[in-house]
């Protein structure tokens, strides 16, 4: 495979030999640019003289992983210096832990930098430059830089990571690093998601890779090798040129670092020094260019006979390599770095804040999002596995699993069709079979060592494939094909860090009080759990810790069904089923949380203080933001459910004050009555919430309430049109409310509230009868008193006749209507002088006047149920002599429908009395054109 990397790159064993020079005469590599060849002649100098060895890497290779390994077991470094933040470095006695297992990543904080850096390298940062999010450094098993700390510790290296430090990183570049090559759309060859649960890519804003590829991915060299070999897109390319070689082969690191170099190289010479420099990539290159050279001199001064330093090992990003060389040789090409090192150094590295955190191989996959390029991880993990194994460096005792990777290519298709079997996709042994023939054939054609990734999902595709494209029958899964691929491919490994590592005290908190309820966080897979939380105890410290991580905003569970308190929905529900999932993004915000408190408990506190003050708008900064001082009694109301929720009863003395200061400044009766309820439901559930002692003062709250809604009552005669739907709603949350707190009693009490339930009752009568009222108001109060046994029979008719007689205005007599409709839908049915009080009405109506009413005509009888729409249409029938099923017809008919049919109506009529025939129409004189119910 050397072979076609040199064809493709140009330079490749350009720099193999002793003196850097021995292939320059190749044919091939005399067609390498200059600047390439000189390039490649300053690695050997800076080899030679300087003892640096340059190890490009590709993030999340086995192919460069394989080589660095075995670059250090010859090599045996001084020093091996690795590519991320160099305030990483403190964290590698954690990383090198025998517990710690990838995939883990380091998370650094935006800000969090303890300083600037010293020499002035870096300039002082603006507020507004404060950066959001965080970013990630991931490391699998088969990432370069993971086997470099553990083979480099091996042989008694020194470790040190040479980058700049995240916190000095402007918001731009940080936003920058977050991004995902555009074009990754998340869909693999052939539709087949390459390990991808979800069909688009969308990284998520809060996780910013430190190890992005965009530049690669983009390359119009590497493109147009691409074109050349005939492979769909860059990573293809990268699987021909080094994925796809022979263990031997890899083994052989001088080769394969001499390729890597000159792919890179290649695309490194597309970008121009301003698109590098706004990048901040020009910024990070003079920083870790330093600390190589800083290295190299600190270990030739501390060598007694002065014999020069020992070997050091730069592993880093394949694209800085050449601007790394052209600094250290001093070449005219390497200024652009070499201007922005400080004269008097870049001083001690920086002590910022980082932490370990586990990793899945969901978010590192490029498919799936992630920024630093290569797909399907859980492949590429046993690839690495299957190397290891047929070179004897597998660690001890050896993993099981094949050996080579022509071995592994027939597992893979065998647990992909054990996977779709699984889910309803039988793949038969002749399949398997034809699949693992195809794979070979393809890597053949191809020229490969042996089947790659691109070879096995092409012959997946081919061979697995059946006429239903894997769709599953009723209850399975869709495409489960499909997902059977994402999982082989794209993996399911959740990493681990070992106790009383780098990981915050909230963090080990966190897991320790979902571990203690039987959660499951060992893998990063989504579960469902269904929670009795009235009659089992358990259940209700499962459902605590639930809303706890929910409260706080860590993304962990969210509820699904069930009772809600906080939202006042499906209360009457008995269990509730909660989805969950622990992921490195639940870590990465509890990590952000860090500075409200070290446990879970400590920074719910903290949350329920920043809500308060939020609500009474005391706080600052954010706090005091959009929505500051915005205290409504339903939002407070809202916050005492949260806070028995989650258990955090303790502090309801201070909610529960400025609910009640509240609940004398609040204008908005919705508020008052919505709140009222929700507490209302929380007394029903005291039980259920540990919150019996708080007991009395609910009910109390909902008391004043409901003297506060006496009050308020009067303003909904008020309400403009536009307002009449709410109003209504509110009113019949009101009605509810009194019968439930007539029902609800604390003791020896009858009801709560009693004279406040009666002030209220007294409000609404005085409303009710009230003739500036709004129409639509007066229509509700007029039904529902009736419904309550309030409003006599013949009162309702009169009322009704009174507000539709033939004088009324149309609009307001509609808008009465409407109200009665919503309150108590059922009246027209079940009162017959009603439906002959509307009927008259709306026969009355002239055309003109009927269809400008018509709009609000159909949204006043959508309120009744399909069998009494069926009924009404029935009564309608007998009353006009028409047949039922000439009433009772869904007509599809929209309002510039039924004006054309109008207006064809007129010109019909018109033409009719023209040609003498308006008797046909009907009595002379007669409109045509008047409404019937």
């Amino acid at each position: 495979m050397s072979g076609t990397a040199v064809s493709g790159t140009a330079v490749s064993g350009g720099v193999a030999s002793g003196t850097g020079t021995g292939r320059r005469t190749d044919t091939v590599w005399e067609l390498a640019p200059e600047r390439l060849r000189a390039a490649a002649d300053a690695v050997g100098r800076l080899r030679d003289e300087r003892g640096i060895h340059f190890a490009p890497v590709r993030h999340h290779s086995p192919a460069c992983a394989v080589a660095v390994r075995a670059a250090i077991e010859e090599l045996r470094p001084a020093a091996v210096l690795i590519e991320g933040p160099e305030e990483f470095t403190r964290l590698i006695p954690d990383l090198l832990h025998e517990e710690t297992r990838p995939p883990i990543a380091v998370l650094s904080l935006g800000g969090s930098s303890a300083g600037s850096g010293a020499g002035g390298g870096a300039k002082a940062r603006d507020a507004e430059d404060e950066p959001a999010g965080a970013g990630f450094y991931p490391l699998a098993s088969f990432s370069p830089e993971w086997v470099a700390l553990r083979a480099g510790h091996s042989v008694g290296a020194e470790l040190a990571f040479v980058d700049r430090s995240f916190g000095e990183r402007s918001a731009a570049e940080r936003a920058l690093s977050g991004s995902a090559a555009p074009g990754q759309d998340g869909v693999g060859e052939g539709g087949i998601e390459d390990g991808a649960g979800s069909g688009t890519a969308r990284p998520d804003p809060f996780a910013r890779t430190l190890m992005s590829e965009r530049y690669l991915a983009h390359s119009e060299a590497i493109a147009a090798l691409a074109r050349r070999l005939g492979c769909r897109d860059h990573d293809e390319v990268w699987d021909q040129l080094f994925e796809a070689r022979a263990s031997a082969e890899l083994a052989d690191w001088r080769t394969v670092f001499d390729d890597v170099f000159a792919w890179s190289a290649l695309a490194r010479l597309d970008y121009e020094e301003g698109v590098l420099a706004g990048d901040g990539s020009l910024d990070r290159e003079a920083r870790m260019a330093a600390r190589i050279a800083e290295t190299v001199d600190r270990l030739s001064a501390d060598r007694p006979t002065g014999g020069g330093a020992g070997p050091v090992l730069v592993v880093t990003g394949a694209f800085h390599t050449l601007a790394l060389v052209e600094a250290l040789s001093g070449a005219p090409e390497g200024a652009p770095v070499r201007d922005r090192q400080p004269d008097g150094g870049f001083g001690p590295p920086v002590e910022g804040e980082a932490w370990l955190v586990r990793y899945d191989h969901e978010r590192l996959d490029g498919l799936r999002g992630y920024g630093a390029g290569m797909p399907s991880p859980g492949y590429y993990e046993r690839l690495h596995a299957a190397h290891l194994r047929e070179l004897g460096l597998a660690p001890e005792p050896a993993t099981p699993g094949p050996i080579g990777a022509r071995a592994l290519a027939t597992e893979i298709l065998v647990d992909v069709a054990r996977s779709a079997a699984g889910r309803g996709h039988g793949v038969s042994l002749p399949q398997v079979g034809a699949a693992a023939e195809s794979a070979v054939r393809l890597a053949e054609l191809r020229e490969r060592s042996f089947a790659c990734r691109t070879d096995l999902l092409d012959a997946v595709r081919s061979c697995y494939v059946q006429d239903d494209g894997g769709v599953g029958g009723p209850g399975e899964p869709e495409r489960p094909l499909g997902l059977a691929v994402a999982e082989v491919f794209g993996g399911r490994s959740l990493g681990d860090v070992p106790p009383g590592s780098a990981s915050p005290p909230l963090v080990r908190d966190v897991r320790e009080r979902v571990r203690a309820v039987r959660l499951v966080i060992d893998d990063s897979v989504p579960r469902t759990t269904r929670l009795d939380a009235r009659r089992t105890a358990s259940h209700r410290a499962k459902r605590q810790v639930l809303a706890l991580l929910d409260f706080v905003g860590a993304g962990f569970g969210q509820l699904v069904s069930g009772p809600d308190h906080v939202a006042g929905r499906g209360l009457g529900l008995i269990t509730e089923e909660w989805q969950y999932c622990w992921t490195p993004l639940v870590e990465a915000r509890l990590v952000e949380m860090v500075h409200l408190g070290a446990t879970l408990d400590a920074v719910a506190v903290a949350r329920l203080y920043e809500a308060e003050a939020r609500l009474a708008g005391t706080g600052t900064g954010a706090t005091a933001g959009a929505g500051a001082g915005a205290a409504t009694v339903d939002a407070l109301a809202r916050l005492v459910a949260q806070a028995l929720v989650i258990g955090m009863g303790a502090h309801l003395p201070r909610i529960v004050s400025l609910l009640r200061t509240t609940l004398d400044t609040d204008r908005d009766l919705g508020s008052v009555v919505s709140g009222a309820r929700r507490l209302l439901g929380l007394w029903h559930a005291r039980v259920e919430l540990g919150a019996e002692e708080h007991a009395h003062e609910l009910l109390d709250l909902v008391s004043q309430a409901l003297a506060t809604a006496a009050y308020l009552v009067s303003d909904l005669g008020r309400t403009r049109a536009e307002d009449e739907d709410a109003a209504i709603g509110t009113l019949i949350d009101l009605r509810s409310l009194l019968r439930d707190a007539a029902a609800a009693g604390d003791g020896g009490q009858e009801g709560t509230g009693g004279e406040n339930r009666t002030a209220v009752v007294r409000e609404l009568a005085r409303l009710r009868d009230d003739r500036n009222t709004a129409p639509a108001v007066s229509g509700a109060l007029l039904a529902l008193g009736f419904t309550d046994g309030e409003v006599p029979d013949d009162v309702l008719v009169t009322r009704v006749r009174g507000a539709l007689t033939a004088g009324a205005d149309p609009g307001t007599a509609v808008r009465f209507l409407g109200g009665v409709m919503r309150a108590a839908p059922d009246l027209i049915l079940h009162t017959p002088e009603m439906f002959d009080a509307v009927d008259d009405a709306l026969r009355a109506l002239q055309g003109d006047a009927f269809l400008a009413v018509l709009p609000d005509l159909r949204r006043a009888f959508t309120w009744l149920r399909p069998t009494e729409t069926h009924r009404l249409a029935k009564r309608v029938a007998e009353s006009t002599g028409a047949r039922v099923d000439q009433v009772d017809v869904r007509v599809a008919l929209s309002e510039e429908d039924l004006a054309a049919g109008l207006a064809l109506d007129h010109e019909l009529a018109a033409v009719l009395e023209r040609d003498g025939l308006a008797h046909w129409a009907g009595s002379p004189g007669a409109d045509t054109t008047r409404g019937e119910a």
